[in-house]
């Protein structure tokens, strides 16, 4: 009887023990799926301009397979299927190293040859500042190509941490473009001197009031204000230019490349150049049916 009754008790607990391991098993395949999600929505956001804007066919069917399996993710864990939550969120984060490696080199190989192609140029005028922007576009790309070599150099199943790394360098990617415009912009000397301004607002002033014309002098205040704007624009430190203010110049520089220079202008801001994202274009018409394993949950789930 001594015997029985401890052997008795362990029996008892042992359901109690696999519940709770059970329990414990779903909670933590929650964290897992639930860090996921939350990563991908970041890796989704920071990407979708690259590939809107300058994506090809190839890159963009990885992102739209990506996008697909997140939503499945997404869809799975409503359903408290956590681990096939967690398996899918994976299968995109995969995609997007390979997205994300595409995209960087296709960033660092564009930089350096807006970078060539202006050097030239800024070396032969000898401006400082120019020469000094070169130089920080230089800088970046060299440091985006560090952040490649250790992001590929991470253990392979580590698929946010070379994610995060990825995004640092296409960051300093898309600076030392940013960088390559001021440099040829600076050496161009593309902004009017204020002086000129100056005296233009000046004149504009002395029209308006040698008129009583209210049409003429609502349209020379108009004037006044652009010219004013003009004035500011050339006081400012070129790095402190809004997008708008330098979209304007950027479009000066070259009028067979204006369009290519708008479209990087717009993707190192992680703006979309023309219409809808990629991504949005993606949750409006998902078509989840084209994963082969959407079915396969929809029958067990």
């Amino acid at each position: 009887m001594v015997i029985i009754l401890p052997l008795l008790i362990l029996l008892l607990m042992a359901p109690l023990h696999s519940q709770r391991t059970k329990s414990s098993l779903s909670a933590g395949e929650q964290r897992y799926a639930e860090k996921g999600l939350k990563d991908n929505r970041y890796f989704f956001y920071f990407i979708n301009s690259s590939v809107s804007n300058l994506g090809s066919d190839e890159e963009k069917q990885i992102f739209k397979e990506a996008i697909q399996r997140d939503m499945i993710a997404q869809i799975l864990y409503m359903k408290f299927s956590f681990h096939d939550s967690f398996v899918e969120i994976k299968h995109a984060q995969k995609l997007l190293i390979d997205l994300y490696k595409k995209t960087l080199k296709n960033d660092i190989n564009t930089t350096l040859k807006l970078l060539h192609s202006f050097a030239p140029e800024i070396v032969k005028k000898k401006s400082k500042k120019a020469r000094h922007y070169l130089s920080l576009g230089y800088r970046d790309v060299a440091i985006a190509r560090q952040y490649l070599l250790m992001a590929d150099n991470y253990r392979q199943t580590l698929f946010s941490m070379r994610l995060y790394k990825y995004v640092r360098a296409i960051k300093k990617a898309k600076h030392g473009k940013r960088y390559a415009f001021l440099s040829i912009i600076e050496t161009r000397q593309m902004r009017k001197t204020p002086p000129t301004i100056k005296l233009k607002i000046r004149q504009l002033y002395k029209e308006m009031h040698g008129t009583t014309d209210e049409t003429k002098m609502n349209a020379l205040r108009k004037d006044i204000r652009l010219e004013k704007e003009k004035l500011a624009l050339s006081k400012a430190d070129l790095g402190y230019l809004s997008f708008d203010q330098l979209s304007t110049l950027i479009d000066g520089i070259n009028s067979k490349q204006k369009n290519f220079y708008s479209i990087l202008h717009h993707d190192n801001y992680y703006k979309t150049k023309e219409g809808k994202s990629y991504f949005d274009k993606i949750w409006d018409n998902p078509q989840l049916d084209e994963i082969k394993e959407f079915s396969q949950y929809q029958m067990k789930y």
